[in-house]
């Protein structure tokens, strides 16, 4: 309803009430850019997600002329999206990788250089590592490794370039590495240094085996946490061999690097909503067809972004209107006294399952019982007491309408001695009376034949049609204004027309016109060619000009 009242707000312009213009535009900017979730300055790894942020902002403006006044409300909404992952650069000493050269792997196929003296080893000096080449820890001497490992007799160090990976919201580098230390008093240690550009951003040392513990066969893990960019990084595996027989020995070294991705997108929408308001005044009735026009369509846009209205639908499903129980509804409206019948006997048939059009039947039934109910109802008022009874006439006893009066008896009179006749005491003149006796039983005669005329019953059929008249109207009635708009009670009042008419045969199949055979030409007219007809055009012409002339020349005449 609240879309409705929107839009019948967009229509009443045509009356001169308002309109409302909705314009929505987007913008989208995408940034690595600081966010809560995961700021520039973190260190290690932040949590992965998506995050998402508003702030909107609402400015009003009216401006006021001779026809209304317009007031354009614009509210700009930013939303921050932000998407934080953790990318991986994989093994960067990996055999075939590509990140560092063949002699820098992590196979330990080759001595990656470093300090002190150094030594690829295989067979059975590599122990629990396998037959296959390791490097081994060898020398006596005692320094200071580059990255800060103190008693250290020799070193295997390399650098790794990780500019191709774009390392600037902070991560984690991680590490493994197997090692088989044969000697408890020997010592290996592993050690990562990070740097952005020339400057370095981490150090990391984890002492693998000390001095003094049987370690034996192990392999390490571990890794060390840094901030913000990253562009290269040492490896460096140190370590202190206390005599000169085996020193520990490794393989298998693997490096990856964790690190931060965080993308910012902001998304600006705007939307305005200009609305004018007229000035002048406008009637109720109006602004109600407006309403109901609206409260009884689907109103909205179409396809090409054009104001549309479309009627609504049948809200009701498996509806099932007909000839049949329009004309039972029709029957049930019309009272019992009109039809001057007790009961009314009728067959009610079983209705079809779901029927969408009307049928004959289906309005049948419900005009019955709308006619029931008349009859019901005019029953319930129509009881009481006795009706009071005319006056009886003079003679003792109440005649019908129709009877005739019968003459008065003739005064009695005596004969005189004379031979004459002698009025009796309450005779009067015969010569008064007698006229003013006929006019009398002329006038009650004609009275008595007019009320004949004016009485005369109607037959059942008559009565019947009737009261089927005011039960269709009441159906009629019983839809409402608006409800008449519903595709469902179009139908219903086409067949209680039908009803009303008899003509049950209103929705029978018509014949089908066929086309004349041969009508068509399969001809086809040549495109950008006019064929002229000189001398059709010259008949046709003249004639125009003859006829034309005559009637100029006939006011002459």
């Amino acid at each position: 309803m609240n879309n409705k009242r929107a839009w019948l707000h967009s229509a009443l312009i045509y009356w001169g009430v308002c309109v409302i213009v909705v314009g929505t535009a987007s913008y989208a900017l995408s940034q690595e850019a600081d966010g809560t979730n995961c700021p520039s300055g973190v260190v290690g790894l932040c949590t992965p997600g998506t995050f998402e942020s508003a702030i909107e902002t609402v400015t009003e403006t009216s401006e006021t002329s001779g026809t209304g006044t317009t007031t354009t409300t614009t509210t700009t909404t930013d939303t921050t999206t932000t998407t934080v992952t953790n990318d991986d650069t994989t093994n960067l000493l990996e055999t075939g990788g590509g990140h560092v050269a063949g002699t820098k792997e992590g196979d330990m196929n080759k001595d990656w250089g470093g300090q002190g003296p150094g030594s690829i080893k295989n067979g059975a000096t590599c122990g629990d590592l396998g037959t296959d080449k390791c490097a081994q820890i060898t020398g006596t001497g005692n320094f200071t490794s580059t990255l800060g490992v103190t008693n250290t007799s020799a070193t295997y160090k390399q650098t790794v370039n990780l500019s191709s990976f774009d390392i600037d919201r902070g991560g984690k580098t991680n590490y493994t590495i197997k090692v088989h230390k044969q000697d408890e008093d020997d010592s290996i240690t592993m050690s990562i240094r990070g740097f952005d550009g020339n400057t370095t951003t981490f150090t990391g040392n984890d002492t693998l085996s000390a001095a003094g513990v049987a370690s034996g066969f192990q392999t390490y893990t571990g890794g060390f946490n840094f901030s913000g960019s990253l562009t290269s990084i040492i490896v460096e595996v140190a370590g202190k061999n206390f005599n000169a027989n085996i020193g520990p020995v490794f393989d298998d070294v693997t490096i990856n690097v964790l690190y931060n991705v965080v993308n910012t997108i902001v998304t600006q929408t705007i939307t305005t909503i200009e609305e004018f308001v007229a000035l002048g005044t406008f009637d109720q009735e109006t602004i109600d067809v407006a309403t109901d026009i609206f409260e009884n369509n689907n109103v909205g846009e179409n396809d090409l972004g054009e104001f549309a209205i479309e009627p609504i639908g049948s809200s009701e499903e498996g509806s099932d209107t007909s000839y049949e129980s329009v004309a039972a509804e029709i029957n049930a409206e019309i009272p019992t006294t009109e039809l001057q019948a007790p009961t009314i006997e009728m067959e009610m048939p079983v209705p079809p399952p779901v029927e969408v059009q009307a049928s004959e039947q289906t309005v049948e039934v419900e005009i019955e019982m709308e006619m029931k109910n008349d009859i019901n109802d005019n029953v319930a008022s129509t009881a009481g007491p006795e009706p009071k009874s005319e006056p009886a006439q003079e003679g003792g006893a109440n005649e019908p309408d129709t009877a005739t009066e019968e003459p008065k008896a003739e005064p009695e009179t005596e004969v005189s001695e004379s031979g004459g006749e002698k009025e009796g005491p309450d005779s009067k003149s015969s010569s008064v009376d007698e006229p003013e006796e006929s006019e009398e039983v002329e006038v009650a005669e004609s009275k008595t034949e007019e009320k004949k005329e004016t009485s005369k019953p109607k037959t059942k059929a008559e009565k019947k049609q009737e009261a089927k008249q005011k039960a269709a109207t009441k159906i009629v009635k019983k839809m409402g204004d608006k409800g008449r708009y519903d595709d469902s009670n179009q139908i219903k009042t086409l067949v209680v027309m039908q009803v009303l008419g008899d003509t049950k045969s209103f929705f029978d199949n018509q014949l089908t016109l066929q086309d004349t055979p041969g009508f068509f030409d399969n001809a086809t007219v040549p495109d950008a060619v006019i064929s002229d007809n000189n001398y059709g055009q010259y008949l046709m012409f003249g004639g125009s000009d003859a006829a034309h002339n005559a009637l100029t020349e006939s006011q002459y005449r």
